[in-house]
């Protein structure tokens, strides 16, 4: 694949990933004020359960089809390519429906024993009815991505968060009003609706694509040699995301029940696992928008690049991504760490966000390189190395959350986060560079990135305390304080040579 295929890939799913970013934060901000804090960390206590039966249903099988859709098109196979995409749907669904059907029958007693909020008992029911269009959705969407069609997936994303907005808008004023087991439903069936809307157009655009290929060479597959393929390729993926999801799930529940330990009362607790996971973390991940469609993007890009045994190809196109999530990752951490408490409240008008923000701003860093790194270690075919990655850093966070938040609160968590990322972060770094004999640049990727942004915070923190918050009303302000950070960030890049001329030349 042409560096010039993977930027433009990656910047149809960036652009997608900013508009469904966007309406996403439209849709937090309602669901904030229609539902509360503590609203907002109910439903967010769901989302473990969504992520476990993605992680189980279509996570590795997903990206098996994205690599495996790349190579046979590299090779001029595309009816094994529509062969791969086929199989992996059925498997999906073999996979999702029993899943469903356990979620729709005993979502009480997961409610109560798994999740520990009896609230969600009703949010889990509808959760089982929209997973086969998920599974389905995520099938199709990486056949187009391995095809670097990227235009329909990314269509597909907006889609999705257009009819959940839809959704809950038109719901919300029905169901809020009968508490807080109704208002959260009311937002997982704008998720469910997300997911029919999603899935309906990418079957369509498949059956639209599929009439315009002409299949020129015999398949050399059959349906089972397929699916025993998708099956065995994906195993190691899907167990990598479920043992992953399923400690997430763990430090989600853990993490109220450790707060209420340090001394909050049970709704304070929830309400400050709702600031922190459905505010405060949406704000930090906003401009991962571009790390992580690159992410998507890198996969048939080193598959393709690896199947070529190009390696040159291989080192030019980690070292980019790396350099370039590194910036962004520590331009988003000073930003929030200077401007955390103005961004929380021009957003949620909520000074209790701007203090989480604060505190995780370190993580960001890490955050975005991992997401980079996975994309990175799944093109390699290194499944393994992310699988251990993570698992060393999630049993290190569940330690810290434990031992940590009863004694320290927020901090103790901040830590544990820290601790999780950064071991990950570590790890994958480590084995991605030397698969590829690739040395750390230290100095464009971490020193010169976090010595331009420490300026600029300097400089933007005196113009908003002595200039801006004194000429114009505080949005404002904070809007300006934004933009002028990003110029003095980029400014210092450009001064440091982290990026060139020549790079911006070769972008264009």
């Amino acid at each position: 694949m042409s560096k010039k295929t993977l930027l433009i890939g990656t910047m149809i799913l960036t652009g997608a990933s900013f508009i469904t970013r966007i309406l996403g934060f439209i849709f937090r901000i309602f669901l904030s004020h229609t539902m509360g804090a503590e609203g907002m960390g109910l439903y967010q206590l769901i989302f473990p359960i969504y992520m476990l039966a993605w992680a189980v249903s279509s996570a590795g099988v997903s990206l098996v089809v994205s690599k495996k859709v790349a190579e046979y098109n590299a090779r001029g196979f595309h009816d094994d390519a529509i062969k791969i995409m086929k199989s992996a749907i059925v498997l999906s669904l073999v996979i999702c429906i029993p899943i469903s059907l356990f979620l729709f029958i005993f979502h009480e007693p997961i409610a109560i024993y798994f999740v520990h909020a009896a609230d969600t008992s009703l949010s889990i029911q509808l959760l089982g009815t929209c997973l086969p269009f998920m599974a389905t959705s995520c099938c199709i969407r990486g056949y187009f991505q391995g095809r670097q069609e990227m235009s329909v997936p990314a269509i597909a994303q907006v889609i999705e968060q257009v009819a959940r907005m839809i959704i809950i808008y038109l719901v919300a004023g029905m169901m809020v009003p009968y508490g807080l087991e109704y208002a959260c439903a009311a937002a997982m069936l704008g998720l469910c609706g997300g997911e029919f809307a999603s899935c309906g157009f990418a079957i369509f655009m498949f059956f639209r694509a599929r009439n315009k290929i002409k299949c020129t060479k015999p398949s050399i597959i059959t349906y089972n040699s397929a699916i025993n393929t998708i099956f065995y390729l994906s195993l190691p993926i899907t167990a990598n995301r479920f043992l992953t999801s399923a400690l997430q799930s763990v430090e989600n529940i853990l993490i109220p029940m450790q707060l209420e330990k340090f001394g909050l009362s049970s709704s304070d607790a929830l309400s400050v696992f709702g600031m922190y996971s459905g505010m405060a973390m949406p704000l930090l991940l906003f401009p991962s928008m571009l790390t992580g469609s690159l992410s998507v993007a890198l996969i048939p890009s080193i598959s393709d690049a690896k199947a070529r045994s190009n390696n040159a190809e291989l080192q030019r196109t980690v070292a980019s991504s790396v350099q370039l999530s590194a910036i962004i990752g520590i331009g988003a951490g000073g930003l929030f760490f200077t401007l955390g408490d103005e961004i929380a409240m021009l957003v949620y008008n909520m000074s209790e966000v701007g203090h989480l923000l604060k505190l995780l701003a370190l993580i960001c860093p890490f955050f975005y390189l991992q997401g980079i790194l996975n994309g990175v270690l799944n093109g390699l075919g290194l499944q393994k190395t992310t699988f251990q990655g993570n698992i060393l850093g999630s049993v290190a966070c569940i330690v810290l959350i434990i031992v940590g938040v009863p004694k320290s609160g927020l901090v103790g968590f901040t830590l544990a986060l820290l601790a999780q990322a950064g071991i990950a972060t570590c790890y994958h770094l480590y084995h991605a560079l030397d698969s590829i004999s690739l040395p750390i640049n230290v100095l464009s990727w971490i020193m010169k990135p976090a010595i331009a942004i420490s300026i600029g915070s300097i400089a933007i923190r005196y113009i908003y305390n002595s200039l801006l918050s004194g000429m114009v009303g505080a949005k404002v302000a904070t809007v300006i304080a934004i933009a002028l950070l990003g110029l003095f960030y980029i400014t210092f890049l450009f001064a440091f040579k982290c990026i060139t001329k020549e790079d911006i030349k070769a972008f264009l």
